[in-house]
């Protein structure tokens, strides 16, 4: 007979079914069901029902058998939990961790599904108050998910009574299934909080850290903060002995690093860094630590940092902020400014005049000269104004007041202009009625030389009675004449318009228009230097006198005397 030895220090999980452990099989059989539980009791159309149970069967099979990493799923919403609802506390550097001797046992860890249900309370506080400051009616499910004639009841005011005994019935079926499935889910969460494995890669430590006493102050000082183009300069002044280390970070997501610098500042010194700006959402970290075992950071990002610049584009000029800084109690910055020669007018033009009128409207290039403008700054209750320089640069300085915070910058300009514009010329029309007019003209009529000759035969009989054959030819010539003759004629004449095209004279307008701009920056408090902690003096104890028994008193004495 074969003997064999079951080894002990595997310490490896027994797959019962196909590759389920035993705990994985029961946490299945409970998510199987509460989904059947939910779409068997739950009210509601069937599709809403079925859908659910599915997704409620989805999330509990991910949840007992999904792993992320190695690790189960459980256990990730479990850090997360702790990481999110728990107290988060800095640790220090990896050089203060170092202990000689094993720290004391670290408290328990925080359970997640206690501090869930904590935080799910003071919500439903808050919403409890909200409601009721509000005066709203009370929730009636039945109003709202029942059936019509339940809600046709609901809106009609009072109505006949029906029967709930139903409707109770599957809202305590309900009931006992979401009970089965937090209780189930409390279990799972507890199972999750327990180390799954002997090797300890899925238990989760929490270590107490002792911290030296904080020293209260600032340790940095912005004291100045400029942005221009896609750059960022600032400057910073150590209150203390620090080590300081600036990063920039931008891309996309305005997460990938792109700039990083580390360096040492003594007490008073003061050093400028200029990074690069970014993607649509840049920000810069500045993280600190001191001599006295401490450290910190913070952010410049958002309405902190002025980028981008803002641009703003206007018909006669258009004004863009190349520049925005703030220093220890000024704002500075520069506007450059792109004016344009020729701009287009609006005309409601006549273009016909007279017997009929006729208006257009029309856009007409128009020349412009004399522009000029007035930039005004406000921040907050400060405000100065400085002439605009067209097509240039123009610079501006506004005295604020100290402290820290964000200072809202609002730019105006006032901007105005001569244009000239070339009118096309203008027709006038002139009606003329039907008229008949009788004139009197002398007519001359001039008549051509004319000569001409005749020449005939004729036969002549002579006494003998024989003809004779005589030619005769005759000439007559007539000279050129000029008759002139008075006539008398009527002229009728039908009723017209006539046209005339006239030139009109330029035409010379005022033009103004108003452009506005805003930023913020960011601001800090004046600089201090951090003065050395002084040890605190602790209160004597008062003394106090104690009434003592005589016979006590005598045992003391005598205890005394002996030695």
């Amino acid at each position: 007979m074969h003997e064999h030895e079951v080894p002990t220090h595997v310490q490896a999980e027994d797959r019962v079914l196909l590759w389920f452990t035993f705990p994985q099989i029961v946490a299945l059989t409970a998510v199987a069901a509460v989904a059947y539980g939910l779409y068997s009791f739950a009210p509601g159309p069937f599709g809403v029902r079925l859908a659910l149970a599915m997704l409620l069967a989805l999330a509990g099979a991910a949840a007992v058998v999904g792993r992320i990493g190695g690790r189960k799923l459980p256990l990730v919403a479990a850090d997360l939990l702790r990481f999110w609802l728990g107290p988060r506390r800095y640790a220090g550097a990896p050089a203060e961790l170092a202990r000689s001797e094993p720290p004391p046992a670290p408290p328990p860890a925080p359970n997640p599904v206690q501090l869930l249900v904590k935080r799910t309370r003071r919500g439903l506080r808050k919403l409890r108050k909200k409601r009721r400051r509000g005066e709203r009616k009370s929730f009636r499910a039945h109003c709202r998910f029942g059936k019509p004639r339940f809600r046709r009841q609901c809106e009609g005011g009072k109505g006949s009574r029906f029967d709930i005994r139903p409707l109770a019935q599957r809202a305590g079926y309900a009931l006992l299934a979401a009970s089965i499935g937090v209780t189930t889910a409390c279990g799972v969460m507890a199972l999750a909080s327990q180390p799954a494995s002997a090797d300890g890669h899925d238990q989760w430590f929490e270590e107490e850290v002792l911290t030296p006493e904080s020293v209260p102050g600032q340790r940095l000082f912005v004291e100045r903060l400029t942005v221009y183009g896609e750059r960022a300069g600032f400057a910073l002044r150590a209150a203390t002995d620090l080590d300081v280390q600036v990063r920039a970070y931008g891309g996309d997501d305005g997460q990938t690093l792109v700039y990083q610098a580390k360096e040492s500042l003594v007490t008073g010194e003061r050093r400028g860094w200029d990074v690069p700006l970014d993607g649509d959402f840049p920000s810069v970290t500045v993280s600190w630590q001191d001599g006295f075992g401490e450290a910190g950071a913070f952010s410049l990002e958002g309405a902190q940092l002025p980028y981008p610049l803002p641009t703003v584009e206007g018909e006669l000029c258009s004004l863009s902020v190349t520049s925005l800084s703030w220093s220890r109690g000024r704002i500075e910055g520069g506007i450059a400014s792109t004016c344009v020669t020729e701009v287009e007018e609006r005309f409601d033009l006549p273009v016909v005049s007279g017997h009929h009128t006729e208006s257009v409207t029309a856009l007409i290039e128009a020349a412009v000269s004399g522009l000029s403008g007035t930039v005004t700054v406000t921040s907050g209750a400060y405000s100065t104004s400085v002439a605009l320089v067209p097509d240039g640069n123009t610079a501006f300085r506004l005295s604020i007041g100290s402290g820290a915070g964000i200072q809202r910058v609002s730019i105006e300009a006032a901007i105005e202009a001569t244009t000239t514009s070339q009118l096309p010329a203008l027709v006038e029309l002139t009606h003329h009625p039907e008229r008949t007019e009788r004139l009197t003209e002398t007519a001359s009529v001039t008549i051509p030389a004319f000569g001409d000759s005749v020449t005939e035969s004729i036969t002549v009989t002579g006494e003998d009675g024989v003809p004779v054959v005589h030619s005769v030819t005759a000439s007559c010539y007539a000279p050129q004449s000029t008759v002139r003759q008075d006539v008398v004629f009527t002229v009728v004449h039908e009723e017209h318009v006539r046209a005339e095209v006239v030139t009109r004279a330029p035409l010379v307008r005022a033009r103004s228009e108003s452009l506005a701009l805003g930023q913020s920056v960011a601001s800090d408090d004046p600089y201090a230097a951090l003065g050395s902690q002084a040890p605190e003096e602790e209160d004597p104890i008062p003394s106090v006198q104690t009434a003592v028994d005589p016979e006590v008193l005598q045992w003391l004495l005598g205890v005394m005397g002996e030695q």
